[in-house]
């Protein structure tokens, strides 16, 4: 067989070909929607991939970007790889010191940045500069922030250059980097995980199957996930490789404007995380028959797990939800929750159970849980372990000086920190975090099982168990929650609630009420913040 490269900037090249009057349809901010086509991006692309090159990046430079979902965005995707350099999207949601620490970790010798994230961007600056920084305007005109900068601005440096003839074609070792994402530091200091141009368009052929997200030509994909977090969940390459058409949610969508674009633009499938969901679904229930959206449009959440109820909520609205496993380490995804055809003849009550879980492996993904000597657990439905995994866009090590950081065990697998089981049919189930399962007793109690429970209870918007020092048990489960705004309930009624699901010994005793819960960068529960609070 012929030894053909796999390289990121075929897939705009094939799309340029192909696709060019596709179009990719870009929310810069309220009220204002930018429409453009394959073809126009893929050009954009070329002349920003020149005028880089012309003001100094060279190939393996890292270009950061601090940008939200929209087409200049996607068109640095593509630029940045097109000169051998290395992407790497910065996440506007973290500090100034942290994304600090990120750009000198990274190496990073420029910046692409939205003007409504230059503020932001000056508060870095006091702590680390770059050579070169580009600014790019969501308005029709830059900003105050902009124009007083002195920074060039994207349209004026993309336009001033002329594109590249072609995309590079030239021999090349696939196992180049292509782009960087760091780990969200949940832990400790965020770690840096290098993609591939192999490991990339392989993940993002596997996100196209049938029995993942389904991605073809006929699609169109709105893009909540955001392009500054493990590249969007491949959707700036999936999408892209097979010409589907795209939305791009751009700043800080409110849940009426989710709607309304996926309502308007007649979306198939969404990509987004349980805390928008959640939200998302409060105003389409507060609006009833609002917008009518396409028939069994998939909404995939990813992050965190959502709770049954949110399955059943979707379902009433003719929404399918479909949900999985992944991190940062697997670029991000490793699992998708599709069903067996005999899962299909099981109780709509034992199907859900099924899509609540987190699903079966990608095609080259492996999974196997072990225990706390390293030994393979059985699939029998009750060995609890560590997951760990390998396959072709699994990491094998973070950015680390001098050295790279290990991230595997010592036969290869990738330890995750997740505690898992699995069915015999190979559905797997996520039962907590390492570092987040209380333990009463000598017991075990998954936190992650309990939250969903208490999800479920009508007045329960989110809710985040946390283990609490007790002197007779070790540990006991404590449980935070936010209410529904306009829904009550005591902490007696929230007990009640869990005795129907657990024995009496794992229900907490102490139940804490919060308007709402603390949020990492990439809207997951931050149970680092909840114990500082609550676990004193």
């Amino acid at each position: 067989m012929m030894q053909v490269p796999l390289r990121v900037t075929d897939v705009m090249r094939r799309a340029e070909r192909m696709f060019a009057q596709q179009e990719v349809v870009s929310r810069h901010g309220p009220g204002r929607i930018v429409r453009q086509t394959y073809g126009q991006i893929g050009e954009e692309a070329r002349r920003l991939a020149n005028a880089l090159s012309q003001h100094g990046v060279r190939p393996g430079m890292r270009v950061a970007t601090l940008m939200w979902n929209h087409g200049a965005h996607l068109a640095a995707y593509y630029a940045v790889p097109g000169i051998r350099a290395v992407l790497h999207p910065l996440n506007p949601r973290l500090s100034a010191e942290e994304l600090a620490y990120i750009v000198a970790d990274a190496g990073d010798a420029a910046l692409i940045v939205d003007d409504d994230l230059l503020p932001l961007w000056q508060e870095v600056e006091k702590y680390v500069r770059l050579p070169l920084v580009i600014v790019h305007a969501l308005g029709a005109e830059p900003n105050e922030a902009a124009r007083r900068s002195g920074y060039p601005l994207l349209h004026d440096v993309v336009h001033a250059h002329e594109p590249l003839a072609q995309w590079p074609q030239d021999e090349f070792d696939e196992n180049e980097p292509a782009s960087i994402c760091y780990t969200s530091g949940t832990t400790g200091r965020p770690k840096g995980v290098v993609y591939s141009h192999r490991s990339i368009l392989l993940h993002a052929m596997a996100l196209s199957t049938p029995d993942a997200l389904n991605i073809s030509g006929r699609s169109t994909v709105f893009t909540l996930t955001p392009m500054f977090h493990v590249n969007a969940w491949s959707m700036p390459y999936t999408a892209v490789l097979f010409g589907a058409r795209q939305v791009l949610a751009g700043p800080r969508p409110t849940p009426a404007e989710i709607a309304h674009l996926m309502a308007g633009e007649r979306v198939t499938v969404s990509l987004g995380v349980p805390t928008v969901w959640s939200d998302v679904l409060d105003t389409l229930e507060a609006h009833p028959g609002r917008w009518t959206f396409e028939p069994r449009a998939m909404i995939c959440s990813g992050g965190a797990a959502p709770p049954p109820e949110m399955f059943r909520r979707f379902d009433k609205l003719g929404l399918f939800l479909q949900t999985g496993w992944g991190m940062t380490e697997m670029s991000p995804m490793g699992s998708q929750t599709w069903l067996k055809s005999e899962v299909l003849t099981r109780s709509p009550e034992e199907i859900l159970e099924v899509r609540a879980g987190n699903g079966l492996a990608l095609p080259f993904v492996e999974l196997r849980h072990v225990d706390d000597a390293g030994r393979p657990l059985p699939w029998d439905g009750e060995a609890m372990g560590e997951l760990q995994a390998r396959g072709p866009w699994v990491t094998e090590a973070y950015i680390g000086h001098p050295e790279r950081i290990p991230a595997t065990s010592p036969d290869g697998w990738l330890n995750t920190g997740d505690i898992v089981k699995f069915s015999r049919d190979g559905y797997m189930k996520l039962v907590d975090r390492k570092k987040d399962l209380v333990k009463s007793g000598g017991e075990w109690i998954s936190t992650v099982t309990m939250e969903n429970a208490l999800c479920d209870h009508p007045a329960v918007l989110e809710a985040g168990v946390i283990a609490i020092p007790d002197p007779r048990w070790g540990e006991r489960p404590l449980a935070v929650v936010a209410l529904r705004q306009g829904r009550s309930a005591t902490a007696d009624d929230i007990r009640s609630h869990l005795m129907q699901r657990f024995p009496k010994w794992m229900v907490p005793e102490q139940i804490e009420f919060t308007p709402a819960l603390p949020k990492t960068a990439v809207g997951k529960l931050n149970k680092i913040a909840l114990r500082r609070q609550f676990a004193l």
